[in-house]
């Protein structure tokens, strides 16, 4: 099992909470804190946060199968709502889930890229932060939408004071990679053993040790017992609450709660199906009552569920901790569907293209919230999207994706890339304010308006080093525009967090 390695990565120290929400974020992505353990279990990060919006990827890699041969997602959906909600606090405050549902719209299964969760706070209070979520596959196509209330609380006792500069830190270096970025070992049962045997059959090969999930071998989730009569169908499983399941302090994270949880009422669904019969989960939600130390010891859930009507399955699960205590319950919704009505749906196509990518964001918005109070700093979030993708359509770029008080623009050239970070630059100086830019050209696979590869992680990554007006550009941008009127100063060679090797940049010079 790969939880019985030691753990890697590092919760973060106290001086944490005394940093505004959305700083303690940024801190991650900018490698001012070295990664989480659950990170480094699964490969989930920030890509894009802003105040009260926000996305995190997560690699589509096997690692995250469950019997059905699906991926598990609840701890990319609860890292996403819970990092969105603490975007809005103040220092010396804490956000905790009270509940997570997610409601799937098509099977999500392993495959080369990133699945994408996009989150916003729809509505924020003293008391809750009340957060929207949809996760998107690699493809770009939509496979889940989901909400999260989260309980704002003090942290206590006070966190001490934050060093006065943050400085970047090295991750640790291991002999071997990451678990997620390792070749899966496990074996899942063959999908044609479900449809000629049905489920009991298929999860009793689990049960005996002859299969094993992804999943379990990654989580040390197990199913320990199952039972069916007279339609109603019983199971337990159980995972340790190790401290690779950490992600802001020694306590497992609610999202591998709600894990468990969710695949073990998927799993226990599994008992309904017949031969010819297939099984889809519609949806799930969790509520925490507890926080759960990451001691090692066993966390159980217990599953009970029956076929209503119409086909479809309610199941009811509590979740346990290793004192007989309960720390979630939850609920699942599926439904039952002849083999024969499944019908694979083709995929649009994937093209790989050449384009000139630029990032944005606002410089020290945190700070403009807190002076200009809420109704003021929106009206200049207003202010400063508009004038943005004024520059954006003069300069004929395609808006990607637009998160919190940033930008991510798609252009044909790096010259209309560089025209365009330099006027939204001086439009949004009318409005007091500074954003920070960061472009690269390079190939990704374009699928509709979604782009993903490599290069879209430099850009972000070289936006995220860019300082208040600079824009901030990869070598390749300075050697393609050799001959125009662009004039550049070396920012020299840099390590781009994710990225193999060094990267030259250069500041555009005004």
């Amino acid at each position: 099992m790969i939880v019985d390695e030691a753990v890697r990565g590092h919760v973060p120290p106290l001086w944490f909470w005394a940093l505004p929400g959305i700083d303690r974020i940024r801190a991650f992505d900018q490698s001012q804190l070295p990664s989480p353990p659950i990170a480094r279990l699964l490969g989930i990060r920030a890509g894009h946060v802003g105040p009260g919006s926000g996305t995190w990827v997560m690699p589509a890699t096997g690692w995250s199968s469950i019997a059905t041969g699906e991926l598990e997602v609840s701890m990319l959906a609860e890292t996403a709502v819970t990092g969105v909600a603490m975007t809005t606090l103040t220092p010396g405050l804490d956000v905790a889930p009270v509940s997570l549902a997610l409601n799937y719209f098509r099977p999500n299964r392993p495959q080369a890229g990133n699945l994408l969760a996009r989150a916003r706070v729809v509505n924020a209070s003293r008391l809750y932060v009340f957060v929207e979520i949809e996760i998107e596959d690699p493809h770009g196509r939509k496979v889940a939408h989901g909400t999260s209330h989260c309980e704002v609380r003090q942290v206590e006792p006070s966190p001490p004071p934050p060093p006065s500069e943050l400085r970047r830190v090295d991750e640790a270096a291991y002999s071997t990679p990451d678990p997620y970025l390792r070749a899966v070992r496990s074996r899942l049962a063959p999908p044609e053993m479900l449809d000629e045997q049905g489920g009991l059959a298929f999860l009793q090969a689990y049960l005996q040790g002859r299969f094993l999930t992804p999943f379990s071998e990654l989580t040390g989730c197990r199913l320990v017992a199952m039972d069916e009569r007279q339609g109603v169908v019983a199971m337990t499983m159980t995972m340790p609450a190790t401290e690779w399941l950490c992600r802001f302090s020694r306590c497992v994270a609610p999202g591998a709660i709600a894990s468990l949880a969710n695949s073990a009422s998927v799993t226990s669904g599994l008992l309904f199906v017949q031969p010819g019969q297939s099984f889809a989960g519609l949806a799930h939600s969790t509520s925490f009552f507890r926080a759960v130390p990451a001691d090692g010891r066993l966390l159980r859930a217990e599953v009970r569920g029956m076929i209503r009507g119409r086909g479809l399955a309610i199941v009811d699960i509590d979740v346990y901790d290793a004192d007989g205590q309960l720390a979630a319950s939850g609920q699942g919704l599926a439904q039952l569907i002849d083999s024969s009505k499944r019908q694979k749906q083709p995929l649009s196509e994937v093209k790989r293209i050449l384009a000139t990518l630029l990032f944005t964001d606002i410089v020290g918005s945190t700070e403009h919230a807190r002076r200009l109070g809420d109704g003021g700093w929106r009206a200049v979030l207003s202010q400063h999207r508009n004038a943005v993708r004024a520059e954006i359509s003069r300069c004929e770029g395609i808006e990607v994706d637009t998160a919190g008080d940033g930008f991510f623009v798609r252009f044909e050239s790096p010259a209309r890339a560089l025209a365009c970070a330099t006027a939204a630059r001086e439009a949004v100086k009318r409005l007091g304010i500074d954003i920070r830019a960061g472009i690269h050209t390079g190939e990704c696979e374009l699928q509709g308006r979604t782009l993903t590869g490599m290069a879209v992680h430099v850009a972000a990554r070289i936006q995220g080093l860019a300082g208040p007006g600079d824009i901030l550009v990869s070598s390749t941008v300075k050697d393609i525009v050799v001959g125009s009127d662009a004039r550049f100063e070396d920012r020299g060679q840099h390590s781009l967090k994710g990225m193999p090797g060094e990267w030259r940049l250069f500041s555009l010079a005004d």
